[in-house]
């Protein structure tokens, strides 16, 4: 049973590359990024081979600990990205949970999370080959650790699959999501102060937290080779006999709930809800073609889980970077005042991305002959009306907080030069690059390897072209740190640039989606 589920993925795997180029590339390009991520953290586990035992064991707990904490957030946050072998497909086959385990976990870890986690995993041992006792006692535990990151991903996945398959869970992903972002980003600026600030103090914080992370689940079984290479014979069997109960918990515990689902398999909720006319949307927008399609898409900014996790990849960095620098002594007022001109650079990218998110719906679009200068108008009213007051609140908050009355006019012209020339941009590219992104219904997280290079190049051409269009105004904004005047003719600068590149995306735009309304829907639709 093992070989044949892992000669299943293999295939899925296989026909599903065959299907587009993009496929196939955007594979590469992921593989490669990984490859990177996993030789930089191996070559570092190799270099703590030469250093001293308290580091080692410091460094590995709280790095591996982090690890499989990771496996259990990143897979409730992104259920179903990797359901190539879905245990619900095989409900009306003669096979008990028991049977699918072990070929359901090899099946599992095919994969780049997976291999990258087994590839880090043995590089442990090296890091502990210091010392026969350590090296048998690395042996033992990594097994066990590999095991628990895919168990315990699989265990929460399963024990809680009625509700991520829910809307609720996919709002509340969102904006865990956001929360999750803020820890890091703020994690990460805390962390460069802190080792700014001196080494001795940031050796003391590794140490109590690697001493914490040792006694969670989450650190039991990475935590057993550097007991025992401290001579912690005591703590070494306690960790490695509740990093082997854990184990086994959560196998059963899977088997449990996947038993469940083979006999009781989930039915997407998706899709069900209707949609009242007369609303206040309906109120919203001119009874135009363009005002048609910003009151369809407004809908989706409150309904599809897509578009909020798109809210929330919106305010990370901005966030972020404010709470950081407040909190910092060494902070920067003035990049707390110019924090808006990074949410106006990303507006753009929503409506680059937008089209992609209709799917096959777009045929209706073609059908009633739209033009594409009406949906790109459409686009970017709904966009601003969602994004715009986000992006008034910030301005007013960052100023406040920042205290930097001065920069006010110049952070005003480069914030709506940036966002008007983003929209622009966005639809312009919009029309140019579309990929299958996931169904309404779906992990609003998930990206098949079918969209994620068109997605990266429409990312990178936005940007890329909004900073060049802008670079007028922000040397005029940079000027006015000597010479005052020079912000207001920033300002004027910023939106009149921003008036014409909007009007110019829009009509270009439109212009592309007449000619490629085909290619649109063959870009769009999921099954190529």
């Amino acid at each position: 049973m093992v070989a044949l589920l892992v000669r299943l993925k293999l295939t899925l795997l296989r026909n599903n590359l065959r299907r587009s180029l993009w496929r196939t590339v955007g594979l590469v390009l992921g593989m490669v990024y990984a490859l990177g991520l996993v030789v930089l953290a191996v070559a570092g586990l190799v270099a703590l081979r030469y250093t001293s035992v308290n580091l080692i064991a410091d460094v590995t707990v709280l790095a591996f600990g982090l690890l499989t904490a990771g496996w259990l957030v990143m897979s409730l946050l992104v259920f179903g990205v990797d359901e190539t072998v879905d245990p619900a497909r095989f409900a009306l086959l003669p096979v008990r949970a028991r049977e699918l385990l072990p070929g359901l976990l090899v099946a599992g870890l095919i994969g780049s999370p997976g291999i990258a986690t087994v590839v880090v995993s043995l590089a442990l041992l090296v890091a502990w080959s210091g010392g026969a006792a350590s090296l048998v006692a690395a042996v033992v535990a990594v097994p066990i650790g590999v095991a628990t990151c895919f168990l315990l991903s699989r265990f929460a996945t399963s024990a809680a699959a009625r509700f991520l398959g829910s809307r609720r869970f996919r709002d509340l992903a969102a904006l865990v999501l956001v929360l999750f972002g803020l820890v890091l980003g703020i994690g990460g600026n805390l962390f460069g102060n802190l080792y700014a600030e001196g080494t001795p103090q940031m050796r003391f914080l590794l140490a109590e937290a690697a001493r914490a992370m040792a006694w969670t689940p989450f650190g039991w079984a990475w935590a057993v080779p550097a007991d025992v290479a401290r001579g912690a014979w005591g703590p070494a069997l306690v960790r490695l006999l509740l990093a082997v109960a854990l184990m086994f918990g959560l196998w059963f515990g899977w088997a449990h709930f996947l038993a469940l689902r083979l006999t009781e398999p989930l039915d997407s909720g998706g899709g069900q809800q209707k949609v009242r006319s007369g609303s206040l949307v309906d109120k919203l927008y001119p009874a135009t073609p363009a005002g048609g399609v910003a009151g369809r898409t407004l809908r989706y900014w409150r309904r599809d889980p897509r578009y909020l996790a798109g809210v929330a990849g919106f305010l990370i960095a901005p966030v972020s970077i404010i709470v950081s620098q407040l909190a910092s002594p060494k902070g920067s007022p003035e990049l707390v005042a110019f924090t808006p001109v990074l949410l106006g650079l990303l507006m753009g990218m929503t409506i680059a991305q937008d089209l992609s998110y209709d799917g096959t719906a777009i045929w209706l679009h073609i059908s009633t002959g739209i033009r594409g200068a009406d949906d790109r108008a459409g686009r970017v009213m709904s966009t601003v009306t969602v994004l715009g007051p986000v992006l008034v609140v910030t301005i007013i908050v960052t100023t406040f907080l920042g205290r930097q009355w001065q920069l006010v006019v110049p952070v005003l012209g480069l914030t709506l030069g940036l966002t008007l020339i983003g929209l622009g941009v966005g639809c312009w590219v919009g029309a140019l690059w579309q990929y299958p992104a996931p169904p309404p219904g779906a992990n609003p997280f998930q990206k098949g390897s079918a969209g994620s290079l068109p997605a990266l190049l429409s990312f990178s051409v936005s940007t890329l072209v909004t900073l060049l269009l802008v670079l007028p105004t922000l040397a005029l904004v940079i000027g006015s740190i000597w010479v005052h005047w020079l912000g207001y003719l920033a300002a004027v600068v910023g939106v009149l640039s921003g008036v014409l590149v909007l009007k110019v995306g829009i009509a270009q735009g439109g212009k592309l989606l007449d000619r490629r309304w085909p290619e649109v829907m063959f870009a769009v639709s999921e099954n190529r």
